[in-house]
């Protein structure tokens, strides 16, 4: 049976040994900046300039084929734009947030210990192999959550502070970034910490599991930023030019 009580205290030492590496902290700010503030930012001030859609893989012919309906009616294309960027475009872009955090934390997971040396003193504890691996996971799986949530929090102020005058109101959230954020952010975050932590164990030193960690998680990275131009399979809007060569 697991003991929550040995599991929460190896979790808030990992925490504090965290907070204490400045090499880790930076990323973990920078990240969720970049595709929640900067990023959005941009396509707003931006707009229709031929330069967002030339500049972006795959956004010209995601805007091309973008299905009927999901646009609200009545919308310039420069709103057409901003709204469906905002609003679909970028969504998938917050899997990717847990992915990286958890590469960041949760690569130094055992390999840590080992280099410090520390691990040693772990296994001399009371906790069982279940209580260890467990709180190795979730040392990550809460921060990466939580930033994520954070980051969501932050989005949605700024899009609707931002965007609401052009699109005529508040429109975001809607009913799938919830879904999104609540159901699939958790999930993806523990599965991305679970293999993480799993090369960890298994590497040498913090470097060879940092890059085998890349390996692990490129093919969950890929899928995530390859969903984008997977909207050319659908059907164009009946108003959009031609479909574009991106498929």
């Amino acid at each position: 049976m697991i003991d929550r009580q040995r599991v929460w205290a190896l979790m808030r030492k990992d925490w504090t040994e965290l907070s204490r590496n400045k090499q880790a902290m930076v990323p973990l700010a920078i990240v969720p900046l970049l595709f929640v503030v900067v990023i959005p930012t941009a396509v707003i001030v931006v707009g229709d300039n031929a330069a967002l859609t030339s500049s972006v893989n795959g956004l010209q012919g995601f805007l091309d084929h973008l299905p009927e309906g999901v646009v609200p009616a009545g919308l310039s294309i420069e709103e057409t734009v901003v709204y469906s960027v905002l609003v679909y475009f970028l969504a998938p872009f917050f899997l990717i947030i847990p992915v990286m955090i958890a590469s960041i934390t949760a690569s130094s997971s055992f390999v840590g210990e080992k280099e410090r040396p520390t691990i040693e003193g772990l296994l001399y504890t009371p906790l069982t192999d279940r209580e260890l691996v467990l709180g190795k996971v979730l040392v990550s799986v809460f921060p990466s959550v939580l930033i994520v949530w954070g980051s969501f929090a932050v989005y949605t102020v700024l899009v609707n502070v931002l965007a609401a005058p052009m699109l005529g109101g508040v429109f975001f959230p809607t009913w799938s970034w919830v879904v999104l954020i609540l159901a699939l952010v958790p999930l993806v975050a523990f599965l991305a910490t679970c293999l993480i932590v799993a090369v960890s164990g298994r590497s040498r030193s913090m470097q060879e599991a940092q890059g085998a960690s890349l390996l692990v998680v490129l093919p969950v990275i890929a899928l995530v930023v390859g969903q984008p131009p997977g909207y050319c399979s659908s059907t164009p809007r009946s108003h959009s030019p031609a479909p574009s060569s991106c498929c």
